[in-house]
């Protein structure tokens, strides 16, 4: 609503006086005590992690609904999104002029209201304006108008406002509309700061709460990779000696990276016809319940089976302990309670035979 001299007039929530209420027909019912407010969480991970005493602190702190001013920023607020909509064409026109005269008034109004200095219901007095001009809030975005736009702010706020805005010529509307926006920009920015301290808070909490995870899924992974080489079972065919029944020219011709524990490389790679076998040598005669079979990384995956596992105290006797018909990329045996020194895998012939990687536990 307008008082008398044409000035804006904000009433806040509760502003207007009450109605004399009626005698009540009975006894109201006891109020729920209120919620006592969240408490902080203390200790490290509270205050570091969680950010409990920030939080907290926000939340009391942040500039929102029911507090003195809101009101005012909150309908200045969305003059300067119109603004916006009207876009660079209506740049310097009297809608955008008369929008931002407006956002000035409650953006003052909401300044001087948080600072105690004016009610919500009363109208911005010419003392009222040059008090603006000293609050700390606001000094800064006052100081950058020149003593032209300043005069014609001040006129364009009081009762001859419609008298200055006949005498403006196109090139002063322009200029003056240009110091306006920048000074509304600058009195709503701290405010803005202010609405958005609680929710800064919050989102710097749950981005550490989720960085920590991350570190920790991490951490996990790559510790569980760690521990289970360190304290798993070893691989008994890790570096171990590797003989094949014949070798294909220029490819797979070093046989001790079918051990090295590398799956990406290819151990062996044989000519084709006849019975094609490789022949893992442990060293000694060894017990073993899994075997691990990496097939070739870079396709012709169905030469590999159908493909035996055979075991051997002596590599004269074998007896086969599994056998794989599928194909395969990478072949887990278990349970096997096998016991042997050498271990020979058969590929069915006329076919080529290649592995990359062979583990044995």
């Amino acid at each position: 609503m307008s008082d008398d001299n044409g000035q804006i007039v904000i009433e806040e929530l509760g502003g207007s006086p009450e109605k004399p209420a009626k005698p009540p027909e009975k006894a109201a019912e006891p109020e729920k005590p209120a919620e006592p407010p969240e408490k902080p969480k203390s200790g490290f991970l509270g205050r570091v992690l969680w950010l409990g005493p920030r939080v907290a602190e926000a939340r009391e702190t942040t500039f929102g609904p029911g507090q003195p001013g809101f009101v005012a920023y909150d309908v200045a607020r969305q003059l300067c999104d119109d603004v916006v909509k009207i876009g660079e064409t209506g740049k310097g026109s009297w809608a955008v002029l008369l929008l931002d005269c407006t956002a000035v008034e409650l953006l003052t109004r909401a300044h001087l209201m948080r600072a105690g200095l004016v009610s919500s219901v009363e109208p911005l007095k010419e003392a009222d304006w040059e008090t603006a001009r000293t609050v700390p809030s606001m000094s800064a975005a006052w100081g950058k108008l020149t003593v032209e736009q300043s005069a014609t702010l001040a006129a364009m706020l009081g009762p001859e406002r419609d008298t200055t805005m006949g005498k403006l010529t196109d090139e002063e509307r322009e200029s003056f509309a240009d110091g306006l926006h920048d000074l509304v920009m600058r009195l709503a920015e701290p405010l803005e700061v202010e609405a958005h301290r609680l929710g800064r808070a919050l989102f710097s909490r749950w981005a550490r709460v989720l960085t920590v995870a991350l570190i920790l899924v991490l951490a996990a992974s790559f510790g569980g990779k760690y521990l289970a080489k360190k304290f798993g079972k070893p691989d008994l065919a890790l570096h171990a000696a590797v003989t094949t029944s014949s070798q294909f020219p220029g490819q797979g011709m070093d046989h001790a990276l079918l051990v090295d524990g590398d799956p990406d490389t290819l151990g062996f790679h044989t000519m084709d016809g006849g019975a094609q076998w490789v022949v893992i040598d442990l060293g000694k005669v060894q017990k073993f319940d899994k075997i691990v079979v990496y097939n070739r990384p870079d396709g012709f995956e169905e030469r590999a089976v159908p493909l035996k596992v055979e075991v051997s105290k002596d590599n004269q006797n074998y007896k086969q302990i599994a056998e794989r018909r599928e194909s395969f990329d990478k072949w887990t045996v278990k349970g096997l309670h096998a016991e042997g020194r050498y271990i020979r895998m058969k590929n069915t012939p006329p076919n080529f035979f290649h592995l990359a990687e062979v583990e044995v536990y």
